[in-house]
């Protein structure tokens, strides 16, 4: 078991994709977990994928929490030794809620590699659009009454 500061609340197990800089981007798969050494706002498109988030350093104004945060994922940040302790493909649980970060260990059932990430991120950029076109649209209806 890892433990870090709570970053975004909620639970999830899933399996683990080490990303060690921008060149695994490509590499990872909707809905792995992302396990960073610290995420930057370059990492901000793999929120929208991923089923939540650890990393080594950061804390709760860190980039990787309030990202988590907005999209609602839970995170686990400054656990110190993530990026070493966990594999890609592992099966682990992010608890969000307590800060800890529980290694099932390495798994059969891996996701499979090589999927493209290009509809995923042009379905979720339509999906987002016409959700904030009914939002706007709701509201016009609210305040006419």
């Amino acid at each position: 078991m890892l433990k870090g500061t709570t970053g975004s609340g909620g639970r999830v197990t899933g399996h683990a994709h080490v990303v060690k800089g921008p060149a695994d981007f490509a590499s990872f798969v909707p809905g792995e977990i992302l396990v960073a050494a610290i995420t930057t706002p370059a990492y901000t498109p793999l929120f929208a994928q991923a089923a939540g988030v650890v990393t080594d350093i950061g804390g709760v104004l860190s980039h990787g929490s309030i990202v988590a945060r907005e999209f609602g994922i839970p995170a686990v940040l400054g656990s110190g030794s993530a990026t070493r302790r966990i594999t890609t493909g592992d099966l682990i649980t992010v608890d969000g809620i307590t800060g800890q970060v529980l290694l099932e260990g390495a798994s059969p059932a891996r996701p499979e590699r090589g999927l493209s990430r290009k509809p995923m991120i042009a379905g979720a950029a339509v999906a987002g659009s016409i959700a904030v076109a009914l939002a706007v649209r709701s509201r016009q209806r609210h305040r006419r009454g």
